[in-house]
């Protein structure tokens, strides 16, 4: 049936406007589609053909340069489907072959990357993800392809620079959809001429009537020019928007931290690998087709039911974990997840099953390896140095007690202006008791309460070596940019009492300038329907604003549990302690004081340190041994004098 509508409105639209009228394009595609989902492999590619030979066609028939690049935008979907269909119904599989496969592959993405340059709309942006992914997890599948039958790690290279590469393009990609972002550093004037240049080449692949050709043509040039010119004033905002992301493995093994281990899964056509990675050694392992969404779901819905939980926990260590167990001899454990596995906490995986949640202490990953996790194999090319800063420690904690709301509600003179969501949010008594021990205690500064506002965060958060951030956050499942923090509102100002939400694509604008940011947000990592998306942009966005790290929830926390073991965590990093040994020994703190329930992983595997495990070079100010010793001096001193007034 779906074959027959198809071909049917291809017959209407080529008898409505003749064999080249160019809507024709799309039926031809849609044809070829129906044909590859239906299994018929032979026809699907004769309509791709099909469709090749049509926009040949419009190309010899433009009138103009512009026309033919309007034309070859309508390439890669047809080169996708031809590759496609052509690789399900062949049995070649010669190197030569599939290197004039992946030749067209990468024509098809060139186009994707001039067409990025002047797509805006929402939908166009949506498109073109889609294309990006399909051609590039078509092309990552033909060099892993390669790799395993040559064993020549230039296709390795390839294959994981097509991994890497796909991040980067979803985020560059979104960038596109928010005119608004603004980049820290960047002058607006810039960014204006940024906006404006593209706008001039979006309208010149539009001419209007007596408009001259050339007008593309300098549009083009002007378009280098800037490129050139931002390369140079501003590397970093030219490396995170148009760069080209490609490193060879070799460069990045040479920047893996010694005594660590950097495992990077990733997802190649319907198997699940892992690329095991040391400074001295490199191993490409298959895991297996059966994929773990499922059963990280199952863990999402059941996480307090050990019954339900164990048997998973220990299904995905023999899944994960099991197959490259000989491969990892390092404490130290790097991983970059993939697709649903940014969902997942490593930790909870057990060899063996549990019989109860204080099992985990001993038997899981927890109890083997300092783990922390990252996003791209890419950011191993950073350096490993941290800064030191002269601010150790600043928190935001706003509590959303019920005076706050309580106040903010009477601000309001119209109720339809009534910010409905802000007066539900849960009060936060311990983020606010933790917020101010540790101010004290790391001779830091604290904005607490209604003083913790969107705009004193923006104006305070810089320059220090721990940036608290105790607060609510709301995820957004559709587009991860649109993801936000909380702050309370600000009262004293009438134009900016409803801007009090941070959201993720505003965070690039921001200093925060840091060797550590802590989000105890609720639902600051929450899975979205592309899984990781949200882990990923919130993760790139703190980098990008000076975060070398940050210590974030990959679900909804417990408030009370998460600031117990942030505690652990700040004692440990004040005694010296690498971030990720700090947070692995905060973890195991925890399970061992915790009774019954509170025990299980739902209130602690989901806090999750992202990118530079380094130690925090806290200054150093009175530490606790000796504030006892000078207590115990004191109490001696006393006890001295008032003996010797007695006497």
């Amino acid at each position: 049936l779906g074959i027959t509508t198809a071909k049917k409105s291809y017959d209407y639209v080529k008898k409505s406007g003749g064999e080249a009228n160019f809507p024709l394009i799309k039926e031809i595609t849609n044809v070829s589609q129906v044909y590859f989902d239906s299994g018929d492999y032979e026809n699907a590619h004769y309509w791709a053909q099909q469709g090749d030979a049509f926009l040949d066609g419009q190309l010899s028939r433009a009138a103009s340069q512009i026309d033919s690049i309007q034309v070859e935008f309508y390439r890669p979907t047809i080169t996708h489907l031809e590759v496609r269909s052509l690789l399900k119904m062949t049995n070649q599989t010669s190197t030569a072959f599939i290197e004039e496969q992946l030749d067209k592959i990468d024509d098809a993405v060139a186009v994707l990357e001039r067409r990025k340059t002047t797509t805006f709309s929402t939908d166009d942006i949506n498109k073109l993800l889609i294309e990006y992914k399909s051609l590039n997890n078509l092309s990552k599948g033909l060099y892993h392809q390669l790799f395993t039958r040559t064993g020549e790690t230039r296709f390795l290279d390839k294959t994981m620079a097509i991994q890497e590469s796909g991040i980067y393009n979803r985020i560059r990609t979104q960038f596109n959809s928010r005119n608004n972002i603004r980049f820290g550093g960047i002058p607006q004037e810039t960014l204006n001429r940024e906006q404006q240049l593209k706008q001039t080449l979006k309208e010149a692949l539009q001419p209007k009537e007596g408009e001259p050709i050339s007008s593309y043509f300098d549009a083009n040039e002007a378009w280098v020019l800037f490129l050139d010119s931002l390369k140079i004033q501003y590397p970093k905002y030219y490396k995170v928007r148009y760069a080209t992301i490609e490193q060879p493995i070799t460069n990045l093994q040479k920047n893996v931290p010694s005594e660590t281990t950097v495992i990077r899964y990733l997802f190649i056509n319907d198997g699940l690998y892992a690329l095991v990675l040391t400074s001295t050694k490199k191993d490409l392992i298959f895991l297996s087709d059966e994929l773990p969404a499922d059963k990280i779901s199952q863990l999402a819905e059941t996480q307090g039911d050990l019954q339900l939980v164990a048997p998973i926990y220990h299904d995905l260590f023999q899944l994960l974990w099991k197959p490259i167990e000989q491969l990892v001899s390092t404490e130290k454990v790097i991983i970059i997840p993939d697709g649903a596995l940014f969902n997942l906490s490593f930790e909870t995986l057990t060899p063996t099953r549990i019989a109860t949640f204080g099992d985990l202490a001993t038997n899981s990953l927890l109890a083997r390896h300092h783990i922390s996790y990252n996003y791209s194999l890419l950011l191993l090319d950073e350096s490993q140095k941290s800064v030191d800063y002269g601010n150790n420690f600043v928190a935001f904690a706003p509590e959303f007690s019920e005076q706050m709301k309580a106040a903010y509600s009477i601000a309001i003179v119209d109720s339809l202006e009534l910010d409905k969501t802000y007066l539900t949010l849960l009060p936060q008594p311990f983020s606010i008791d933790m917020a101010e021990e540790y101010s004290r205690r790391f001779n830091g500064n604290s904005y607490l309460n209604e003083n913790s506002t969107k705009q004193l965060f923006t104006a305070n958060a810089r320059e220090h070596k721990i940036i608290h951030i105790a607060t609510h956050a709301e995820s957004n499942n559709i587009s991860p940019e649109l993801s936000r923090l909380v702050f309370a509102k600000n009262l004293d100002d009438d134009a900016s009492i409803a801007d009090n939400y941070l959201y993720t694509f505003e965070i690039y604008n921001q200093n925060l300038s840091s060797n550590l940011a802590i989000l105890t947000a609720c639902e600051t990592g929450k899975p979205t329907h592309q899984p990781g998306e949200g882990m990923i942009s919130l993760a790139h966005a703190f980098n990008y604003a000076g975060s070398e790290s940050i210590l974030t929830s990959l679900w909804k926390v417990d408030e009370q549990s998460s600031n117990q073991i942030i505690g652990y965590f700040y004692e440990n990093l004040e005694s010296g302690m690498a971030k990720d040994e700090a947070l692995r020994n905060a973890k195991l703190s925890y399970i061992a004081n915790a009774g019954g329930r509170t025990a299980a992983p739902h209130y602690w595997a989901g806090l999750v340190l992202m990118g530079d495990p380094a130690p925090v070079p806290l200054s150093s100010g009175i530490p606790t041994w000796l504030w006892i010793v000078i207590g115990l001096v004191v109490i001696g001193l006393i006890f001295f004098f008032g003996s010797k007034r007695r006497s």
